[in-house]
């Protein structure tokens, strides 16, 4: 369930005592970088209070003088600081994994593909930019679970009077993971947040744009009215969406978007995709300027580790007991057996 600021937080305890043991690295990688940039500050103003002696040559010499000088300092911090945020990530990030992902593999460089987002077809908007990192891959209850953070956007431009101005925004960031389903079907459905007509109307129109990025998807209404407050689905057909969506799952994604807030679903031959909004960067170390012991920080890691954890346990991926029965034209869904 998701945590509240004083709930008891068991895998913390020895990762709380890890990060005071690196206050004094941290504090030493500090002051480096403060030194660097002090050392920046003071011999570029040293070269302004000179530039009248070189004449002519004196503002080319001070630009490209000050442009080294910021390169230097920026690499000469960002070494300063490699070792702080290395010894942040072994001795506390990857113990807290493994305490509540056991066997789970982190690789904070690797993300998931940009195909993997764009197969999923949940976002009809194809990225202009993309990045991918902290890529965690394992198994929870013997299902394969997959889950990066990804940050994908969109070119845009504005134009007025003053000109046009190209900006990106956002079209989705958050953890994005893939995971076995355990019903064998072919078929494709979609399940959005219920936010509002205005909100449907603008996919509406991008699908539009896109030439039909996802056409063949209708929009397929249920009988659980809980759940159609919460989510709209689009499917290949009806018999498909209610074969997937059994009553137990829609009753799990129900649980799972009170308890964690705001998904995105997407089941295509097999392979669930969940895509779950978050406003920052999760598994990065605390900025030098913050203390090491950032109970906040590590709960908000513990946090998304278990509502990834969540994916498959509340879900019910690794109830492996489902009917056998095909899809066939006219024949009813098939409910899990207990």
């Amino acid at each position: 369930m998701a945590l509240t600021a004083d709930a008891p937080l068991p895998e913390l305890e020895g990762v709380i005592r890890r990060s005071r043991a690196l206050e004094a690295l941290r504090r030493s990688a500090r002051a480096q970088v403060a030194r660097t940039w002090l050392t920046f500050a003071l011999v570029v103003a040293a070269l302004y209070l000179a530039r009248p002696l070189l004449g002519a040559a004196g503002w080319p010499v001070f630009f490209g003088s000050a442009f080294a000088l910021f390169v230097w300092a920026l690499m000469r911090s960002q070494a300063a600081a490699r070792p702080y945020r290395e010894a942040y990530r072994q001795e506390v990030l990857e113990p807290l994994v493994q305490a509540v992902l056991p066997g789970f593999r982190h690789d904070p460089e690797a993300g998931l593909p940009q195909e993997v987002f764009l197969t999923s077809r949940l976002f009809p908007t194809r990225p202009d930019r993309y990045a991918s990192e902290d890529l965690f891959e394992g198994e929870v209850e013997g299902v394969p679970l997959r889950f990066a953070e990804v940050h994908a956007q969109e070119e845009r431009e504005e134009c007025d009077n003053d000109g046009c101005r190209t900006h990106y925004s956002t079209i989705f960031r958050g953890l994005f993971a893939v995971a076995e389903f355990p019903k064998a079907f072919t078929g494709t459905v979609l399940v959005y947040p219920d936010r509002s007509e205005r909100w449907l109307g603008l996919l509406s129109r991008s699908l539009q744009r896109l030439g039909g990025r996802l056409r063949g998807l209708g929009l397929v209404k249920l009988e659980d009215p809980a759940f159609e407050e919460r989510f709209v689905v689009y499917a290949s057909d009806p018999i498909t969406a209610r074969y997937v969506l059994s009553t137990r799952l829609m009753a799990a994604l129900r649980a799972f978007r009170d308890r964690h807030g705001e998904l995105y679903a997407a089941v295509l031959d097999g392979t669930l995709y969940l895509a779950i909004p978050q406003r920052r960067d999760l598994f990065e170390p605390p900025p030098l300027w913050r203390s090491a012991v950032d109970v906040g920080r590590l709960r908000a890691y513990a946090e998304a580790l278990r509502t990834m954890r969540a994916v498959v346990i509340e879900l019910g991926l690794n109830v492996r007991v489902w009917g056998e029965r095909a899809l066939r034209g006219g024949s009813g869904p098939s409910e899990p057996e207990q």
